[in-house]
């Protein structure tokens, strides 16, 4: 009992609210169960009247089924209807929840694997509601089996009590089935998880897995992986067996017990027809009943799983997670100020009394080799991670004083490969800020309305990864309009020049000097054309500031810069945490 208590508490920790709705589907369920009671006291009455010869009096009984029924259906019907009511309610705002959750803290991935939390968000919120519905049903199944038991009672102790007896053996034996079910199917899902990891893996990078001739070695792991599934699946199915063909038996030859001793009673003239009829109907169904109360028990030990999973998500806090202040001055002018700001991963210092100030209508350039520490700038500044030491002000304020709605709206970027969502041009603009003008004002001021317009279907054009719809440069330009459309003061730009065509770099660069009239601009590169349109310059070394200033002044002191410029790295360096991890 403990057992399902803790599933019932579980399950309102994760799907909280509505509460009203609950009570609504226990309420439903209960009348429904008492209207299924009724019709047999109708089969009495007209087997009583028929006895007696009074067929005159067999239509107040049909009045009273016709009654019993509509009740019946009423009730499910209303039953019916919350259902649909709490589905809706229970998925949407779950997944929201989930989402929301895994979006602030994104080292769950490291913790939980991306198999298991697509398939938790996306397949086990959806039996949620059924729950809910197993929780009230075998919560009114059991008061509807107290009641039947009570009227075998009034009628006779001594049938109630073999009743009772046969009822309670098939119960526990069939509770102890569905413990053991439910936990060789936590262990089919758990190697479910781990096949969808591996072809997930697979598919995301199939040309890398044929050119280095991995897929034997993956395959053998799906492999092992299937076979271990096959061998929990498999005692999945032999309990299954037991539950459907063995374990009835025991109700059957209690039931042929029953039936004689009343068979016995009628004929010693201690109980009439119409008693034996209504006790016998009573009696399958306790059986019907007690076998839909197991099953959807089975059902809420099952689906136990999926809440326990649901909560492990939601349980999981980034151990490093950025708190939000409440700051709402939205008047930002975008000065960046770094003062002695250090931070480290696994005792690993990546950053080291950092100092520098990007001011507005100025790009300030990040430069450094490989593992110096830029990335995790451009990180902080989007509040990824918190600062271990020093500060981050955002004119004169710490960054982590802003709402997430105030600071999101001012700080925005463009990563190093743009991402964009299988849908049109125009919905993956609309993500920041649906205005059709806006729009089109932002893909002009980065050269794209026209390339835009001269598709099939202009900014209704359906993209999606790898297409070849927009070249990469493109895809780039459509990423620094959708930044733009943020209307934020800072934007923050890393290697946006990494991964696109040489004519679409210097279109980047056209694109950076009309922007720096009206935002403040910070932007990592190891590209020298980037490097020479920089008006200051921060140069990372060993994750200190090796040298910083104004361009030229820089060029002259730091022999780290120059030669930055000279070699012109090409290659895309790891993010600094999994370079000082690794």
């Amino acid at each position: 009992m403990r057992h399902y208590l803790e599933i019932v508490k579980t399950f309102f920790q994760v799907a909280p609210g509505k509460k009203h709705l609950v009570a609504q589907f226990f309420a439903s369920e209960m009348l429904n169960n008492i209207a299924a009671l009724l019709p047999p006291i109708a089969t009495a009455g007209i087997i009583g009247v028929l006895t007696n010869n009074d067929f005159k009096g067999i239509w107040f009984y049909v009045i009273l089924y016709v009654a019993f029924y509509a009740f019946y259906f009423l009730s499910l019907a209303w039953n019916y209807h919350v259902y649909g009511v709490l589905h809706r309610y229970y998925y949407n705002t779950v997944q929201e929840q989930l989402f929301n959750h895994i979006a602030q803290n994104d080292s769950i991935f490291e913790k939980i694997s991306k198999g298991k939390i697509t398939s938790t968000c996306s397949y086990d919120v959806l039996y949620l509601v059924d729950v809910a519905d197993a929780i009230t049903v075998v919560l009114a199944g059991f008061i509807q089996l107290i009641i039947i038991f009570c009227i075998f009672i009034s009628y006779n102790v001594f049938i109630a009590f073999i009743a009772a007896a046969i009822d309670i053996i098939y119960i526990v034996l069939m509770n102890n089935n569905a413990r053991q079910t439910a936990r060789r199917y936590e262990g089919t899902r758990k190697y479910e998880d781990k096949i969808i990891d591996i072809l997930g893996q697979m598919l995301g990078n199939l040309r890398q897995v044929k050119a280095l001739d991995v897929m034997p070695s993956l395959t053998k792991r799906l492999t092992r992986t299937r076979a271990d599934w096959t061998e929990q699946y498999k005692a999945k199915r032999r309990l299954t067996i037991t539950r459907a063909c063995e374990l009835p038996a025991v109700v059957y030859f209690g039931k042929i017990l029953l039936y004689v001793l009343l068979g016995y009673m009628v004929v010693e003239g201690q109980m009439t027809i119409d008693r034996l009829i209504l006790l016998i109907s009573y009696f399958e169904m306790v059986i019907s009943e007690s076998d839909a109360t197991l099953k959807y028990l089975l059902e809420l030990i099952n689906n136990s799983v999926r809440i326990n999973r649901i909560k492990n998500i939601l349980d999981y806090t980034t151990a490093n997670a950025v708190d939000y202040g409440d700051l709402e001055n939205d008047y930002i002018n975008g000065s960046v100020v770094f003062d002695n700001v250090s931070y480290a991963v696994k005792n690993q210092t990546i950053l080291n009394n950092v100092s520098f100030k990007a001011y507005p209508n100025e790009i300030t350039a990040i430069v450094g080799k490989p593992g110096s520490g830029k990335t995790t700038i451009i990180n902080l500044l989007y509040r990824l991670y918190r600062v271990k030491a020093g500060s981050i002000l955002l004119d004169d304020e710490s960054i982590y004083n802003y709402s997430d709605k105030v600071y999101s709206s001012n700080v925005s970027g463009v990563f190093q490969k743009s991402f964009v969502f299988k849908m049109s041009i125009r919905d993956n603009l609309s993500l920041v800020d649906s205005n059709v003008n806006h729009q089109i004002e932002a893909c002009k001021r980065v050269g794209l309305h026209k390339t835009i317009e001269a598709l099939p279907k202009g900014y209704n054009t359906i993209i999606d990864e790898g297409d070849g719809v927009l070249s990469d440069g493109e895809r780039q330009k459509l990423a620094i309009a959708r930044a733009i459309l943020s209307k934020a003061e800072v934007l923050l730009f890393d290697e946006v020049t990494s991964n696109i065509d040489p004519a679409s770099t210097n279109d980047v660069i056209n694109i950076l000097q009309d922007l720096k009239d009206d935002h403040t601009i910070i932007i990592i590169t190891h590209k020298p054309e980037i490097m020479e349109l920089a008006d200051k310059v921060v140069v990372l070394k060993d994750g200190k500031v090796s040298a910083k200033g104004e361009n030229k002044a820089v060029y002259k002191k730091s022999k780290l810069y120059q030669e930055l410029r000279k070699a012109n790295f090409t290659g895309p360096s790891l993010p600094d945490e999994e370079r000082h991890a690794s």
